[in-house]
């Protein structure tokens, strides 16, 4: 039987679908999910008769089939909004409900495609929060590690549920020229196990990220670590040299503390570690390596080249990477996973349209091998050069290319590429589809004991409800996400994790516990020497600081921030700066030098095309400006501001009533511009998010102003902020206007107790780092 629905052909018995003259490359289940429905299209199907299909008795979770429901969509050119051709009826089960037309199979196909979805703009975020979460997107994006070395022959299927970690190699040769044998040959045996099917394998960066090669490998210890990252064994080696031959041994640990034990001897180290895991992967019964002989594998300056190239990368050091894989190259043009190796290194780097022209040549490489482990790094790489430049249009498609292609029986790569693509729905304003990615990717994670993937998930779930304006929920998702982070050992997530929390934390008012989060932040990033994080988790320190007037410690934070920018000419660290002391200059009443510093941030993030960072910052612009009876200034803020809010009117919005009511004062209607306010949060007395916060501050100085302050001492509005200097100072202004002199002193008492709090007291490593 054969089916047209529009430009689609669907051949039961050929057990192929194609649409317009181009074969559709579809799993046997999924083309098993299509047949079902469509051959039942008069009735709804519910999940425990697919299931059961699909599975027979086997037990399966829900993430299971609405994967196999995505890719059926995906090669029908369906998709979950739409639902023109398979329904999801709510309590019921899946549903054909498409219009099938039996077809001869040489009849034509129009080539019609279906309409592009519509995007939804993206949520109000708080103004300043959150902000370390782009780094995890581009870790995703970015292929670090775990690659696959030369062409291999198509994969077997995936079936055996074999997760395998390689640990770093630990050399007791004592030899500085191998120092590259411990993460060049853990990368190069990490790209070889996947080789053939039947094993996911850890990437080689998830595993140096949880400090595998530090932690002790009894019972406990292996225990531990298969916890952290997700995988049933792990490969422990170890590299000597007698003389002139070298020695590997192997080690392989499995649950229940069964383990494999073996030497190898050989006279160089790469060739040793090809050797290991074809030793590895009998010991695990699966088949041998894919017939590599004649590409390269067997050359020992090849792998060799690739290992330290691996090294490199793992490392950092983009400019060594580079030079090792074009050494491969430059001796075999070939090999396709030197060329995505090379492609990584240009894009870190800066070279994007290289990065590019490489990986794609990568990708239409793996396309004509049918080589499913090459095609997804290919794409992830090209999805993030596409991330890096702001088409997050061509960089979610990549990222859906690549998830079509990845196996249910590989939930490592499955879950990153999952939170990968769901950081970029939340970019592009498909927020409730973001929400979904996000929970297949913690169900996944959590079926596969991977706590550093849990982690991942909680941290980026923990960005949604931030947007959503709960900041209470983000800071309960991001305190599970910190204990897993610290259950892995990841100290990267972790750092970012108590950064992102601090920032969470000061956004509820909760400044004295934002600054310990943000200390033990700090603390980490300089361990680290992530000089990202450690700028970043500084400036939400002097944002956190500035309320209570702490001079001194400002002075010395803003004074790194600004050695650190202009040292390393970055930017963005120069634009939030500015910000930040444009807003300390306001809060000193300096509303001229305030207006100086705002107006250079809003240059240098508008020469960045950052508009999320930009429209907060013309917010600041309008507010000190009518402050300052600067109407014309106010006024173009204002419209510069209101164009931003009609292309992102979701983000936006909800600042206008606050604008509009600022323009109103400046234009001298000072009283009509307090009864907006006023109106506009007794319409929503219980809104929450940074544009009723921003509300609300504001509305409690021009109360005390206009000698109408006894709306603070009872509006239920105020109540969470009670603790926050700028609440308290507003309350004393209140209580003594109102004749209520001595719980005013009483609160005074309080704000002097609260500004000299011990808690303040920065490390003299966080005030003056080395």
């Amino acid at each position: 039987m054969r089916y047209r629905i529009g430009d689609t052909l669907i051949d039961l018995d050929a057990r192929e679908i194609r649409r317009g003259d181009a074969l559709v490359d579809v799993e046997a289940k999924v083309f098993d999910l299509i047949v079902l429905l469509l051959t039942h299209r008069d009735r709804a199907l519910d999940k425990r008769e697919l299931n059961t299909a699909l599975w027979g008795d086997r037990p399966v979770t829900d993430a299971a089939l609405s994967q196999q429901l995505r890719k059926a969509r995906r090669a029908l050119g369906d998709d979950g909004e739409t639902q023109r051709l398979i329904r999801t009826v709510h309590g019921r089960g899946l549903r054909w409900v498409g219009e099938p037309v039996e077809a001869d199979v040489a009849a034509p196909v129009p080539a019609s495609l279906p309409a592009p979805e519509t995007v939804i703009p993206a949520p109000a975020r708080p103004r300043r929060a959150l902000f370390a979460l782009a780094a995890t997107i581009a870790l995703l994006l970015a292929v670090l590690a775990g690659w696959r070395l030369l062409q291999p022959s198509t994969p077997a299927p995936l079936s055996s549920g074999t997760r395998l970690a390689i640990l770093p190699v630990d050399d007791r040769t004592g030899e500085t020229a191998l120092e590259w044998t411990r993460n060049g040959l853990m990368g190069l045996m990490a790209s070889l196990s996947g080789q053939g099917g039947g094993l996911d394998v850890v990437p080689a960066g998830n595993v140096l990220a949880v400090d595998a090669g530090a932690r002790a490998l009894d019972a406990a210890g292996a225990q531990s670590l298969r916890s952290a990252v997700g995988a049933t064994h792990l490969l422990a080696t170890r590299l000597r040299r007698i003389g002139p031959v070298y020695e590997l041994d192997l080690r392989l640990i499995a649950a229940g503390a069964a383990e494999r034990h073996e030497t190898l001897h050989g006279s160089a180290p790469a060739p040793l570690a090809v050797d290991a895991v074809a030793q590895t992967r009998r010991w695990l019964g699966l088949g041998a390596l894919p017939d590599v002989h004649n590409r390269g594998i067997t050359d020992t300056f090849l792998a060799e080249a690739y290992a330290r190239g691996l090294d490199a990368q793992l490392h950092g050091d983009s400019t060594g990477a580079r030079r090792y894989f074009e050494i491969c190259l430059d001796q075999d043009p070939g090999l396709a996973w030197a060329r995505l190796g090379l492609a990584i290194a240009q894009g870190a780097s800066g070279d994007a349209a290289a990065s590019a022209d490489n990986a794609g040549k990568a990708a239409a490489a793996a396309r004509e091998q049918g080589n499913e482990e090459l095609l997804v790094a290919s794409l992830r790489q090209l999805g993030s050069l596409a991330f890096r430049r702001g088409d997050l249009d061509e960089a979610a498609g990549r990222l859906e290319a690549a998830l079509a292609d990845v196996s249910d029986s590989r939930p490592l790569v499955l879950t990153e590429l999952l939170v990968a693509q769901a950081s970029i729905e939340d970019e592009r304003g498909h927020f409730q589809r973001s929400r979904e990615q996000f929970e297949h990717a913690l169900a996944l994670a959590r079926e596969s004991g991977n706590r550093r993937g849990e982690a991942l998930v909680l941290v980026n779930l923990a960005s949604l409800d931030n947007g959503a304006g709960d900041a209470v929920a983000a800071a309960a998702m991001l305190r599970a996400g910190l204990d897993a982070a610290r259950a892995a050992g990841d100290t990267s997530i972790e750092g970012n994790t108590l950064a992102n929390l601090g920032a969470t934390e000061a956004n509820q008012g909760h400044l004295l516990d934002a600054v310990d989060l943000l200390e033990q932040a700090l603390v980490i990033a300089r361990k680290r020497n992530d000089r990202q994080l450690e700028m970043l988790t500084t400036l939400q320190l002097i944002w956190t600081l500035a309320p209570f007037g702490r001079d001194a410690e400002l002075d010395a934070l803003t004074q790194q921030v600004a050695s650190a920018a202009d040292s390393e000419h970055n930017a963005w660290w120069r634009a939030e700066l500015e910000w930040a002391l444009g807003a300390i200059a306001r809060r000193r009443g300096d509303h001229p030098a305030a207006l100086a510093h705002f107006e250079r941030a809003r240059g240098l993030y508008g020469d960045a095309g950052m508009t999320r960072n930009l429209a907060p910052v013309l917010a600041d612009i309008v507010e000190t400006a009518a402050a300052n009876a600067d109407a014309p200034r106010a006024h173009e803020a204002a419209a510069a501001f209101r164009a931003i809010a009609t292309a992102d009117a979701r983000a936006w919005a909800a600042w206008l009533p606050l604008i509009d009511a600022q323009l109103r004062r400046v234009d001298g209607d000072r009283a009509g511009a307090l009864e907006d306010l006023g109106a506009r949060l007794d319409r929503a007395p219980d809104a929450i998010g940074a544009a009723a916060q921003a509300s609300l501050f504001q509305l409690g100085r021009w109360q005390v102003e206009s000698g109408r302050s006894e709306d603070l001492l009872v509006r239920e509005a105020w109540r969470p902020w009670l603790d926050h200097p700028d609440a308290i100072g507003l309350r004393i202004a209140a209580l003594r206007a109102n004749g209520r002199g001595a719980d005013a002193d009483a609160e005074q008492t309080r704000l002097e107790r609260l500004r000299h709090s011990p808690r303040l007291d920065l490390a003299p490593a966080t005030a003056s780092p080395p």
